[in-house]
């Protein structure tokens, strides 16, 4: 081992120190040319040893440093040691922020270069720029953000920014050493406060919004979100919290839901608000062992005040019903507006019905005064349906259909008056709906057929037919019209059915007629005339399969007219200038008017069959019928007498002057294949 005080020794020493430094160490000449670089410069700059030395410093420096670079060294050649940071470009482009020591070389009292040594900063400078940009985010944040020290028991604040101060009124030397314990008061949420204790116990990220509380006691929502900051061994140092004052977007979204589930009207709560809330007001009944009533509440012959008087009018009355409703029910009772001028009461009381028909009586008092608006009088009555449930319901709102449907049977004992739901009314209501969708589904699958009556004249041959519908269905067979028509009617399902009948009738009518049929007639619904494309619909249909005039007739009620006559007497013109008949179906049971008998564009009175049933026995119903007969003839129009079921009636019809009939006596209606038949029959047999 060489001895400590040889040269040999002070050079392997210093060897060492240069070799094995793990900053860069690199000598230069007077004139800043490399002469000596370890491999931790060379590592630095990235090039070999042979490709450095020789070369002038400023070859790595940035441009934009040279000029301080050289002052630093030069002064350096003065004999003072230099310590400062520039940037330099490596062999691979990278930009290095390097802390740089120059130390003077002297020999013999005289400087014969510069020792340097270099210190990689880039990282170091980045993190520090990153933490300078995050400072000064966080400082000009609008959130609130506060860090706490997870290793102290209570998680205490080592730091708030101005915007928490701002937003609580807290400053920072309220809050350092403290938690956000202290912004918690008497309606911050339990639940939010055991969420965000949970997360912190488990270490995880934490996102709720809570009311807060500020210094001088006012409230705010804030919407705050928690996230542990961990170190690099991932245990967690520190929370992080950033806290953002929703208060604003709260009120509006309060005002939004109210808006939403209150009737702008009345200020009541509406249909939103029942569906989303009668679940709850059933359980806090059963929890106090109570029934829950529904009374739903429909206004009598409101639409007129709306169309005479006008919307505001109506909206007036409505807002004068709501507050005369709300004063006579119980305390503890919700009233809706349910939409329209429907309302709904749900009331919480025991299982007994007098208590609720007393409520029912006085809620109609209130329409025993008038109401009054713009000195203008109006007197309304109402229709109530009572529907109760004591036990629990899988479907709240089924209360509610019940009370509807009871509401209906009020309504068909003219109003006025209450009635309860019952299970009776409950089985023809589901029957109707099953009904209705059964009907649906006929239309879908094609299980409507049409089967024809026909008509005959005085020499007992076929003067046309009646297209009737007949539904087949798939499990019952065929159903009676009576116990569908009635229900289509009411639930506009009417109108496919009418448009299927139209358009199979007209495809049929070439058939007929190869069997000798020169008439066909279907029935057109009252619906049909007030929708806009019926005369549209019948014309292409008429161009389509080129029917002759008189080949279709089209038969309607008299009730057709009871909704602005002039304009179904407008349509009827036009269905006469196609070249379609037009026939009056069950004359004398409707709406009878001689002044409109006078102007109606009809073809054909058809006599209800009740009238030719009592011909051979009433003398009365014999009156009539002769009568109508007169004035067809002396109006222009030819008559069918409907319901003829024995010869003594056709004979009686025969001298009274009528020239058509059709009834059971002479043949039922019959499929498209049987009326073949029938026909044939009818038919002389051929001469020899």
């Amino acid at each position: 081992m060489p001895d400590s005080n040889s040269h040999e020794y002070n050079e392997q020493h210093y060897r060492s120190l240069f070799t094995h430094n793990p900053d860069a160490v690199f000598t230069l000449t007077p004139a800043g040319e490399f002469v000596q670089i370890n491999q931790a410069g060379c590592d630095l700059i990235q090039a070999k040893e042979e490709e450095i030395l020789g070369q002038h410093y400023e070859m790595l420096v940035v441009t934009e440093d040279l000029e301080r670079t050289r002052r630093y060294f030069e002064a350096t050649l003065t004999g003072k040691h230099q310590r400062y940071e520039i940037r330099i470009e490596n062999m691979r482009g990278e930009i290095l922020q390097l802390d740089i020591l120059n130390i003077p070389i002297i020999v013999n009292g005289q400087i014969t270069g510069v020792h340097g040594q270099a210190r990689d900063r880039t990282r170091e400078r980045q993190t520090e720029a990153r933490l300078r940009i995050l400072e000064r985010s966080v400082e000009a944040s609008s959130s609130g953000i506060t860090i706490a020290d997870a290793g102290k028991s209570g998680f205490p604040l080592v730091y708030v920014n101005p915007a928490f101060e701002r937003m609580t009124g807290y400053k920072t030397e309220d809050m350092i050493g403290w938690n956000c314990r202290v912004l918690q008061g008497p309606d911050t949420s339990p639940a939010a406060i055991a969420s965000i204790r949970a997360g912190l116990a488990d270490m995880r990220e934490v996102h709720t919004s809570l009311l807060n509380y500020r210094k001088d006691g006012s409230s705010f929502w804030n919407d705050l979100y928690i996230a542990p900051v961990r170190d690099a061994s991932d245990e967690v140092t520190h929370f992080i919290g950033i806290q953002t004052d929703i208060t604003d977007r709260i009120r509006q979204q309060e005002v939004l839901t109210f808006q939403a589930s209150h009737d702008s009207l009345t200020g009541l709560p509406n249909r939103i608000y029942l569906e989303s809330h009668l679940q709850g007001i059933c359980h806090l009944a059963r929890a106090r062992q109570l029934a829950i009533h529904a009374l739903f509440i429909d206004l009598d012959g409101f639409k007129p005040i709306n169309d005479s008087l006008g919307h505001a009018f109506g909206d007036e009355i409505l807002a004068q019903t709501a507050r005369r409703l709300d004063a006579v029910l119980p305390a503890d009772s919700t009233l809706v507006r349910f939409g329209g001028d429907e309302f709904v009461a749900i009331l919480p009381a025991p299982a007994e019905r007098q208590s609720i028909n007393r409520i029912a009586d006085l809620i109609l008092e209130q329409f025993s005064q008038p109401f009054l608006n713009e000195d203008v009088e109006i007197t309304l009555s109402a229709a109530i349906g009572i529907a109760t449930a004591s036990d629990a319901l899988d479907n709240s709102m089924l209360l509610i259909q019940q009370s509807d449907m009871a509401m209906y049977e009020a309504k068909k004992l003219g109003g006025n008056n209450w009635q309860w739901f019952n299970q009776t009314l409950d089985r023809r209501v589901q029957h109707e709906v099953a009904l209705r969708q059964q009907l649906q589904q006929a239309l879908a699958t094609n299980q409507f057929e049409l089967f024809y009556q026909p008509l005959f004249n005085n020499d007992l041959a076929i003067a046309g037919v009646e297209a009737l519908i007949r539904w087949n269905h798939p499990d019952r067979g065929y159903i009676s019209p009576a116990e569908y028509i009635p229900l289509a009617e009411r639930t506009g399902q009417i109108l496919p059915i009418s448009e299927w009948v139209m358009q199979e009738a007209f495809s049929r009518a070439a058939e007929l007629a190869e069997i000798g049929v020169t008439s066909i007639s279907i029935n057109l619904s009252p619906l049909q005339f007030h929708r806009h494309n019926l005369i549209e619909r019948l014309a292409r249909l008429n161009d389509q399969y080129r029917l002759a005039p008189g080949q279709l007739c089209v038969e309607i009620t008299e009730n057709v007219f009871l909704n602005d006559p002039k304009d179904v007497i407008r349509q009827l013109r036009e269905i006469r200038s196609l070249g379609i008949e037009v026939a009056i179906d069950d004359f004398g049971t409707g709406f009878s008017s001689l002044s409109y008998m006078r102007d109606m564009p009809v073809n054909k009175i058809k006599i209800d069959r009740t009238f030719v049933n009592g011909i051979t026995s009433n003398d009365r119903d014999a009156a009539i019928t002769r009568g109508t007969l007169s004035m067809a003839t002396e109006l222009g129009m030819s008559v069918v007498a409907e319901g003829v079921e024995t010869e003594e009636q056709f004979r009686l019809l025969q001298q009274f002057g009528c020239t058509a009939y059709q009834g059971f006596w002479y043949s039922r209606a019959l499929p498209l294949a049987d009326l073949r038949t029938f026909s044939r029959a009818l038919d002389p047999a051929p001469a020899e």
